[in-house]
């Protein structure tokens, strides 16, 4: 009841303050740190939930609380709740240069002190500082307000060195805070460590627990591209059943785009059963409207059985592919599956030509030059050259964007091994604060800055991106 009724007055005062939060702290000067930190929370994890009309909400809320806790003084920090919010406040987006100055100022026990002083150095791009200052420090010897947060930081600080240490503090965030902005962020971040430790298992579970509870977060992208490196690393470990069964709480055009994307992955790794998988699947669509005429599905479908007894149907489908529907990248994809698919009939049709040159001396003498040439135009493997083929390259993308990879010039003629080599997924990068995607670029693409309503859906998103940096992604 309190959390409401602070939350109601941070909206109030939201309306007044149109400008400076000064101007409302003029007409509510008793509001405590604490509650504005509340309310602050109780509106990230709205957007956690899907709420992305919210965040303009969140980018004043945290100007209003960040003047509050600089005029604050050693009077304020005298209650505990105000001292852990400015911690809290620390971790959830705000200025270092802040916590710090209200640090100084605060007569509080030793271990809070030292766990501001490590949230200091995290904000600053300190991590080791902050790893040496936080790793002594219980989670959950501290209230559960802050251990969910200190949770969280650890987890993701400690995730390269010591990432089964890092699961665990991640599971603890969430025991400490559910259904909020920090479990999505410890959910999220839980799915990616899962695949670098191989534990398919753990894999599956955070997955389908994420889809279940945050699928419409503006992190969701974030997710994704996790899910998707961790299906290709685990395809040995995870079944198509399970897999399936974890999209399938997708709405259909995310679980298709899921598939798509798994399909050209796996396609271009060579993992031929799990592209045919994935592609079938986002051809087939959900209640009876399927995806047939989509050219990606199509295309991946194409690349998983280019080699197959049916090679004159492939072809027939690569033929029909509208080249204008498909990035760069997966033009240079069918180029190179039409290569292919053209060269695996070609031994045929040489096998048709010495045919014919046995029939009659006449016929082999001019068929001879048309053998020598095929015989050139492939190597030893039988694989022809392929020209522009470009590795995939790991790039921020929407959930329900296409996937895309960024371009490359045409390469010169390759063997098959050096073709498969050249085509494979770049390696996955660690989050780090400096590549965090925008929740939406798309959508802010659109936005006029000279706009006051899109500027400050710009804004709010730039504070989103600033946030999540500091919910867990540790600074280099």
């Amino acid at each position: 009841m309190r959390g409401r009724t602070a939350i109601g007055r941070a909206v109030g005062l939201l309306l007044l303050a149109a400008g400076s939060p000064a101007a409302a702290f003029a007409q509510d000067d008793g509001l405590q740190p604490y509650q504005l930190v509340r309310s602050l929370q109780l509106v990230q994890d709205r957007i956690a939930g899907g709420d992305h009309a919210a965040l303009p909400m969140q980018a004043k809320l945290l100007e209003m609380t960040d003047a509050r806790l600089r005029a604050a003084d050693a009077a304020d920090f005298k209650d505990p709740k105000n001292f852990r919010a400015l911690l809290v406040y620390g971790m959830s987006g705000g200025n270092p240069v802040t916590v710090k100055a209200a640090a100084s100022r605060a007569a509080t026990d030793p271990q809070s002190l030292a766990i501001a002083k490590g949230v200091v150095a995290y904000l600053n791009g300190r991590p080791a500082a902050a790893i040496e200052i936080l790793k002594p420090i219980d989670p959950m010897s501290v209230p559960a307000d802050l251990g969910a947060f200190l949770a969280l930081v650890k987890g993701s600080l400690l995730a390269t060195d010591e990432p089964a240490t890092a699961l665990t503090l991640l599971d603890e965030a969430r025991l400490l805070s559910p259904g909020t902005l920090v479990e999505e962020a410890a959910l999220r971040r839980s799915v990616g460590l899962a695949a670098t430790q191989g534990d398919a298992a753990r894999f599956a579970l955070a997955s389908t627990q994420y889809v279940a509870g945050y699928l419409y977060s503006p992190y969701a992208s974030q997710f994704a591209d996790s899910f998707v490196s961790g299906v290709i690393a685990l395809h040995m470990s995870i079944s198509q059943d399970k897999l399936a069964d974890i999209t399938s709480m997708m709405d259909p055009e995310r679980e298709k785009v899921i598939f798509l994307r798994i399909a050209r992955r796996a396609a271009i790794d060579g993992l031929s059963d799990l592209s045919a998988f994935a592609s079938a699947r986002a051809e087939q669509g959900r209640n009876g409207k399927g995806n047939q005429d989509d050219p990606r599905a199509v295309l991946y479908s194409g690349l998983s059985t280019v080699t197959s007894a049916t090679i004159d149907d492939v072809r027939a489908r690569l033929g029909k592919i509208d080249r204008g529907k498909l990035s760069e990248s997966d033009r240079a994809l069918l180029d190179a599956a039409q290569a292919v698919a053209g060269e695996v009939v070609a031994p045929v049709r040489a096998a048709a030509m010495n045919e014919t040159e046995a029939a009659g001396p006449a016929k082999s003498d001019a068929a001879k030059p048309a053998e020598t040439e095929a015989a050139s135009g492939a190597d030893a493997e039988g694989l022809p050259p392929v020209e522009g083929a470009m590795a995939e390259q790991p790039a921020p993308v929407k959930l329900a964007d296409a996937p895309a990879a960024a371009s490359a010039p045409p390469a010169p003629p390759m063997t098959a091994q050096a073709a498969a080599e050249a085509q494979a997924p770049a390696p996955a990068q660690p989050e780090t604060p400096s590549v965090l995607p925008a929740p939406a670029p798309a959508a802010a693409a659109s936005l006029d800055p000279h706009d006051p309503t899109d500027a400050a859906m710009l804004k709010a998103r730039r504070q989103l991106d600033q946030i999540d940096q500091l919910l867990g992604a540790a600074p280099k």
